[in-house]
């Protein structure tokens, strides 16, 4: 993974209190963003990374394939995320060290928050490059 991500995050779904028959109170599941999604599950794939027991390019598969299932593909994720793998294959190669990852990444998604306002047919859920414009602590597409 480019970055590690710190810090424990809960469980996939938040609990809200419903009202039930009679005013009781019953917790409900409430659906989880699919950006937020893929930051839990990088969170606990950069727990095995560290362990040893997978290497960037499998959290990058983990990652990929999460994404395509909460979302599907659309051009944006998909350019994000290609880069992203890459990235992982130079880390696991020793070709790249954190510090040019982490800058080329950031130069993708600048990428990205410059051609969003002009994008013709912006993609609905842009979730993997949500989570990675959050992971970097960069504004989120569109503002």
């Amino acid at each position: 993974m480019v970055v590690f991500i710190s810090g424990v995050l809960s469980g996939c779904a938040v609990l809200a209190p419903s009202s039930g028959v009679g005013g009781s109170v019953t917790p409900r599941p409430v659906a989880v963003a699919p950006s937020q999604r893929l930051y839990e599950e990088a969170q606990a794939l950069s727990a095995r990374l560290a362990k040893g027991e997978l290497n960037r390019v499998q959290v990058a598969d983990r990652l990929g394939a999460l994404r395509v299932q909460l979302v599907g593909r659309n051009a944006v994720d998909d350019d994000v995320f290609a880069l992203y793998r890459q990235i992982a294959v130079r880390r696991d190669a020793g070709q790249l060290d954190g510090a040019k990852a982490q800058q080329l990444m950031q130069q993708r998604l600048q990428l990205w928050l410059e051609r969003w306002p002009r994008l013709a047919g912006k993609p609905a859920q842009p979730a993997f490059t949500s989570f990675m414009l959050k992971l970097y602590s960069m504004p989120a597409l569109g503002q």
